[in-house]
């Protein structure tokens, strides 16, 4: 019986962890977009079988970082600026309900698990370590939303971060002035957010959303 119950765990922890290690490399644009993942060189590259692989990426596949083909197989997702900015979009509308429900929920453990995600993401910003800023971001993010209860926005709202990701990371890369912003837009949402005013904070998170996505629409019109 032990067996039984131990093997599917073993399973799942490497399909999560090939996910995640060639989720962290399509983000930080080692593998960019339209390039073709061929399963038997990923299997070969983390020494297991073509299985997991496949599993892992049905995993980005969800999350809209892999897109499968009929001839090709799994590639990945090359987004027009058209769609990045409807992705900017949906943030904002599922985004700015969650802090507005979290806000007058959130507690005196929430406020110092969002001050510690602030705190780590504008430590990164300063290192100017792009590869953790879209994480960091989301962990920020994610913490304010918490306290919602609302599991299933939730879920949503961190696919399209994940989808956006790459993104963030060139957003952001533009310019000191976009870090500042970041940092000053994100430091008056965590305000509002401990003072419990949720209107408020979705009004801030609304400014900040719009504000990454036009500086972000900008630049990839001009490419």
């Amino acid at each position: 019986m032990s067996r039984v119950a131990v093997e599917p765990i073993e399973r799942v922890s490497i399909v999560d962890s090939i996910a995640e290690r060639l989720r962290d490399r399509i983000l930080s644009s080692d593998l960019p977009e339209g390039y073709q993942l061929r399963q038997e060189t990923v299997a070969e590259e983390y020494a297991v079988s073509r299985m997991p692989v496949r599993e892992a990426l049905r995993q980005l596949e969800a999350q809209g970082l892999v897109v499968f083909h009929s001839h090709r197989g799994a590639v990945v997702s090359r987004l027009e600026p058209d769609e990045i900015e409807e992705l900017y979009d949906l943030r904002a509308l599922i985004e700015t309900d969650l802090i507005r429900r979290a806000a007058p929920l959130a507690g005196p453990e929430d406020h110092r698990a969002c001050e510690a995600a602030l705190e780590a993401s504008e430590a990164i910003y300063e290192q100017r370590d792009v590869g953790r800023w879209g994480e960091l971001n989301w962990l920020f993010h994610e913490a304010m939303y918490k306290p919602a209860g609302r599991a299933r926005s939730l879920s949503l709202a961190q696919t399209l971060n994940f989808n956006t990701d790459r993104y963030i990371r060139l957003q952001l890369s533009l310019s000191d002035v976009a870090i500042g912003r970041t940092k000053g837009e994100h430091r008056a949402m965590f305000e509002a957010y401990c003072a419990g005013d949720g209107e408020r904070a979705a009004e801030l998170l609304l400014a900040h959303l719009v504000h990454a996505r036009d500086a972000l629409m900008s630049h990839l019109r001009k490419r």
